[in-house]
């Protein structure tokens, strides 16, 4: 079993040479995000996130100061149940790819501060299928996605915003507990 204060250094560690890294790889990933949140069913997890992200070269409605964009997130999270009686599993491991698609303000237009918000799906693979009292039944789960947010700096580089993720099987395999999770996240882009 991990520790939290292990698992925050872990990530820490593996961001820092990541973000050089990602900067040279022919800018496909455009963009980090790190998150911290909690699993909000009984199992009452934290949440550890880093995820990558590749901004999609198509936007729809730009006519004005507002437009529609979107993104490929794709992303590991440790969960922690602290609350898990012995016998129970305490954590497991999420990776997953959402298609994410934003509506956003022109950063360019407003001084390098975009506020925008944000909805997505895509797969969740977890490395186990329960965490606490919560059964998942399945290892590959669907998850769907709404958040909001700002950006800003000199060209909106930097990103804080929260994101809501509701992960479950669909109901093709009983029990499916499903996950509610509530992330905060903070991002830099690249570009």
């Amino acid at each position: 079993m991990f520790s939290t204060t292990r698992v925050t250094l872990a990530i820490t560690l593996l961001l820092l040479p990541l973000t050089s890294w990602c900067a040279n790889i022919d800018n496909w990933i455009d963009a980090v995000t790190i998150g911290y949140g909690k699993e909000s069913n009984t199992s009452d997890a934290d949440i550890y996130r880093l995820s990558m992200q590749h901004k999609w070269n198509r936007t729809w409605f730009n006519g004005g100061a507002w437009y529609v964009g979107g993104y490929w997130d794709a992303g590991l999270a440790y969960l922690n149940a602290n609350a898990a009686d012995s016998g129970e599993n305490s954590d497991l491991f999420d990776l997953s790819l959402i298609s994410v698609f934003r509506w956003q303000r022109d950063a360019s237009l407003s001084s390098g501060v975009s506020p925008y918000a944000e909805a997505g799906i895509g797969p969740h693979l977890l490395s186990e299928t329960r965490l606490a009292d919560q059964a998942y039944s399945t290892a590959l789960q669907l998850g769907t996605l709404v958040g909001f947010g700002i950006g800003f700096g000199g060209r909106g580089q930097y990103e804080l915003s929260y994101r809501y993720q509701y992960v479950s099987n669909l109901d093709f395999k009983k029990p499916n507990d499903g996950m509610n999770q509530h992330l905060l996240r903070l991002g830099y882009a690249f570009e």
